[in-house]
């Protein structure tokens, strides 16, 4: 394959992922019409220059392809993907060669009724929208009045088109009290797969906004109590929840107020629960699992950790993915201080993301995590 390293690196055999991703994302554009408070990728109005063209981007889909099966879930994303005008012709392509895509469109007048139905005409497999509290919370992170009762609609216009729903929430200081009002309307409204989003400072989010890192600890007890009501979790960039998961099979650990008042006001709004916990006890971290496309074609390990590992305009995506000495060193879990040493570290490995953003080294230490002074 065109781009292959020239170097010799030693490829880690024990991640589950090392050939290849489960998730790959792909930020087909920069260009959306919401102004949200903590975008990655400071996305604004007009297309940036350099976008990978059609021709480009069905280059791209078939490197996707050449992983082999399975093949990784493209998860086309943004900026908003309805501001490329030719986003159903992309959907089209990744259909023709056998791939599951997946879409993340912003709520904005141009997701219209129409638009639920191309999606599944396509083939999409699964549609996710974002939703951060009650409407005054979410419009204000959003940055468009508005964006709540967008989301409510698209919601039940995407189901009425038959697609799967996902909903994406982003925790951060001014998210973070409102977490149980999110899961009791996803529950209202059927929708099983809740993907949170651990806050990372970069782009337009700010480090002020992180919690300290016993409150993520809390978020993380009342994300793993919500499974307990039927939820399926994810976290983003919050791979600690693996951890504070099985702490709690070992010994009970004290939970904080943040816990407390998440889980006595969704047992007001939801009841009680009705099952176990129910948490995979490994997953993926970016470059490990998960490897992400900019807009220009660049390749990152994650769409939170911007570390330049190649470019699929010269470079192929699956040499990449398989033999860059960066993220055969995430794989095999070589991290340098409290990380390295966590007896954690192959269920979790914090995340790399938060570490690049607090030390400057993808390999450091996650700042976020509670148990690190004890590791």
């Amino acid at each position: 394959m065109p781009g292959a390293a020239e170097t010799e690196v030693t490829v880690d055999r024990g991640s589950p992922f090392a050939q290849r991703p489960v998730l790959v994302f792909w930020e087909t554009t920069r260009a959306c019409l919401l102004a949200c408070r903590h975008c990655r990728a400071e996305a604004q109005r007009d297309p940036l220059p350099g976008e990978l063209s059609l021709t480009e981007a069905r280059r791209l889909l078939q490197q996707i392809a050449d992983f082999g099966r399975p093949a990784p879930v493209v998860i086309f994303t943004g900026g908003d993907v309805l501001m490329r005008p030719d986003i159903f012709r992309l959907l089209d392509l990744a259909g023709s060669l056998g791939l599951r895509v997946a879409v993340a469109p912003s709520a904005t007048p141009l997701l219209e009724e129409d638009a639920f139905r191309r999606f599944a005409d396509a083939g999409v497999h699964s549609l996710s929208l974002s939703l951060d509290g009650p409407e005054p919370v979410h419009d204000g992170v959003r940055g468009v009045p508005g964006t709540y009762r967008a989301v409510v609609r698209a919601i039940r216009q995407a189901h009425d088109a038959g697609l799967a729903v996902q909903i994406n929430t982003v925790v951060m200081r001014s998210t973070a009290e409102h977490l149980a009002d999110v899961a009791a309307l996803l529950l209202e409204e059927g929708i099983r797969v809740w993907e949170v989003f651990y806050l990372i400072a970069t782009g337009r989010a700010l480090a002020a906004e992180y919690l300290a890192p016993q409150e993520w600890d809390d978020v993380c007890r009342f994300l793993l109590d919500t499974t307990r009501w039927g939820l399926l979790v994810r976290t983003v960039e919050g791979p600690f929840v693996r951890r504070v998961h099985q702490q709690s099979e070992l010994v009970a650990e004290p939970a904080g107020a943040l816990y407390h008042r998440l889980r006595a006001h969704l047992e007001g709004l939801a009841g009680s629960p009705i099952r176990d916990v129910q948490m995979t006890r490994a997953g993926t971290l970016d470059g490990d699992g998960i490897v992400f496309v900019g807009y220009d074609g660049t390749i990152t390990p994650g769409g939170f950790l911007p570390v330049p590992l190649g470019n699929v305009r010269t470079d192929h995506l699956v040499d990449v993915y398989r033999s860059h000495p960066l993220l055969n060193e995430i794989r095999a879990r070589r991290f340098v201080g409290p990380c390295g040493t966590c007896s954690f570290r192959r269920a979790c490995g914090g995340s790399r993301a938060r570490a690049f953003a607090a030390t400057g080294d993808p390999l450091g230490s996650d700042p976020a995590c509670a148990y690190l002074p004890r590791a």
